[in-house]
């Protein structure tokens, strides 16, 4: 068959992750002969972080800030914590040692007759070095800052802007909790507007570690529809059986009536939001979808998660409703392009192997998600499309395609301040009839390649004209590296006290990030004719398109600066609310 030559690739790209896939990483060192001290896979627990800021700030220890050596032959009878810096311990320290996101090394000669936390960092004992007692060592930063006085902080997490614009209470009545909320999770987009959802949520804990939950919102659609195309309220009510123990999982069964997005990239869902609504850009395309869905889920370990489902739904086009904005509100939207109306049965299965030692910030691990979906129908109105890029859907029998998708993640850090981060991501047609609309992707933008203009690549002849650039190619492949230099800016402690509505916590100004990136990809119209690519093949490297860049990148706020090295388009900034991956 002719597509299984991507299909052996996508094989592949998934066959990088090493057998047993674990997250106890080696630690790096310099020096390959000096024996390292085993790092604990996760980052530090909230305890070890109080710990932490109990240690450094009990006027008994000996605080340390910045890189220290103590010398040979020195000794001294106290417990040493450093903060942000390198401790060399080549002279005799008998008391415990703590180091906080920095490195500890004991050359030869050195001794250490305490125990050793160091958070952030490495612990190193090169040959002649000597330490007695206890040792824990997390790879992961902790969560603090050093104030004005000398004293550690803890720094809380940024918030996202969800979390800021939501409100949610709990109140229990018997077995049954009951959570009510207001929020507005389903981004702004010029369709809908600002979507307002409200519902309660309703947990039965039972014996066994199991638990049932019952879910039911309304989404309050603020922008009105003036053609009467799609509904003016969606709806969710979702119901759910959750098992805990060894081995996770749950079944489920949800009714919906969403606004769905054609394609999750360029930008996160939220991204998407705030650049419609303050610039009047909308990056993503939508359909109305409701229906019903059966499905259930596994994890068998820790790192390891398995999705399946089964959905039958009605998918249908709609149209800008022209919301407000708070600029640019004389500008006309880009027009919501049309999909291939219909019903569709769709059966998927997912599964996630994630070793990452922080979901919100890793620094050591792997990601990888893979997805395969086959759907049907039996009364596809399709939008006319050129012969260059679709042949006609069947109408003689039921239309049917399988579609896949892959991000493959891998992070990597090489010092307390130093990380290179690496990602593959794909996907698109891979057998049976060509792809609807809905399914159907592109390239381009402030994602994956922020060097290129939105949608520099959507499979579109030259002869084909439309105002709303829908996203037309089978297939797309896209490569992403990144080095990244931890700096400190301190200026936490300027805002401390201070709310100013939420920004403190959003901006995050204590440290960031100097982004140096690559990016590559490239989309195409698989299968034999000109301008397409043989289904066993992907294109030649030398036609993907590929950026570089730099930038700074605060956790909640990142700011780019991209530059296409395929052709000659200006320099391109971006700023952007999430990491880039």
């Amino acid at each position: 068959m002719r597509q299984i030559g991507f299909g052996l690739f996508v094989i592949g790209v998934l066959s990088l992750a090493p057998r047993g896939v674990s997250a106890q990483d080696s630690v790096i060192v310099i020096d390959p002969d000096a024996p390292v001290v085993e790092a604990v896979p996760t980052g530090p627990p909230i305890e070890v972080v109080q710990e932490l800021i109990d240690i450094y700030n009990d006027s008994a220890t000996t605080r340390l800030a910045g890189n220290f050596i103590l010398p040979t032959g020195s000794q001294a009878r106290a417990h040493l914590a450093l903060y942000r810096g390198i401790l060399r311990v080549a002279g005799t320290v008998e008391g415990p040692v703590t180091v906080i996101n920095g490195d500890l090394v004991i050359p030869a000669g050195g001794v250490i007759t305490g125990d050793v936390l160091v958070v952030g960092g490495r612990f190193t004992i090169l040959p002649g070095g000597r330490h007695t007692g206890r040792r824990r060592v997390y790879r992961e930063s902790a969560p603090v800052f050093r104030s004005p006085v000398g004293l550690l902080a803890f720094r809380p997490p940024p918030q996202s802007l969800a979390e800021i614009a939501s409100a949610r209470t709990s109140f229990q009545a018997g077995r049954i909790r009951t959570t009510l909320s207001l929020e507005t999770g389903r981004t702004y987009n010029r369709i809908e507007g600002l979507p307002i959802i409200v519902g309660p949520t309703f947990t039965l804990p039972t014996l066994g570690g199991t638990e049932g939950k019952l879910d039911a919102q309304v989404i309050f659609r603020t922008a009105g529809d003036q053609t009467g195309v799609r509904d003016e309220f969606g709806y969710t009510l979702r119901s759910e059986w959750i098992f805990s123990g060894t081995i996770a999982g749950g079944l489920g069964g949800q009714l919906y009536s969403v606004i769905e997005s054609v394609e999750q990239q360029p930008l996160s869902s939220g991204e998407s939001g705030w650049s419609a609504f303050l610039l009047s850009r909308d990056y993503r395309d939508y359909f109305e979808t409701r229906g019903g869905e059966i499905y259930g889920w596994l994890d068998p370990s820790s790192h390891l998660h398995l999705e399946a489902g089964w959905r039958r739904d009605q998918e249908r086009s709609v149209r800008v409703a022209d919301p407000a904005r708070l600029f640019r509100n004389n500008e006309p939207w880009r027009p919501n392009p049309l999909i291939d109306d219909g019903h569709y049965s769709t059966f998927r299965f997912r599964a996630d192997v994630d070793t990452r030692n922080n979901k919100q910030a890793p620094t050591t691990g792997w990601l990888i998600q893979g997805e395969i979906e086959r759907s049907s129908s039996d009364d596809a109105s399709p939008v006319a499309l050129p012969s260059e890029v679709r042949r006609p859907i069947p109408t003689f029998r039921d239309y049917r395609f399988t579609r896949i998708g892959f991000d493959v993640r891998r992070y990597s850090q090489f010092s307390p301040s130093s990380r290179v981060n690496l990602r593959v991501v794909g996907g698109g047609w891979l057998a049976g009839d060509p792809l609807p609309l809905q399914r159907r992707v592109s390239l381009g933008g402030p994602d994956l390649l922020p060097g290129s203009g939105f949608r520099a690549i959507t499979c579109a002849p030259a002869t084909f004209v439309n105002a709303a650039q829908p996203a037309l190619c089978d297939r797309y492949l896209a490569t992403q590296i990144e080095v990244r230099t931890r700096i400190h800016i301190g200026l936490t402690h300027l805002l401390a006290g201070q709310t100013f509505y939420g920004l403190d916590r959003l901006l995050s100004l204590d440290e960031a990030d100097i982004v140096i990136f690559g990016n590559a990809g490239h989309g195409w119209l698989t299968g034999e004719g000109p301008g397409r690519v043989p289904n066993n093949r992907i294109p030649r490297f030398g036609e993907w398109r590929k950026d570089v860049g730099v930038g700074i990148d605060t956790g909640s706020l990142g700011l780019y600066l991209a530059k296409s090295v395929s052709n000659s388009d200006p320099v391109r900034f971006t700023v952007r609310l999430e990491r880039r991956f």
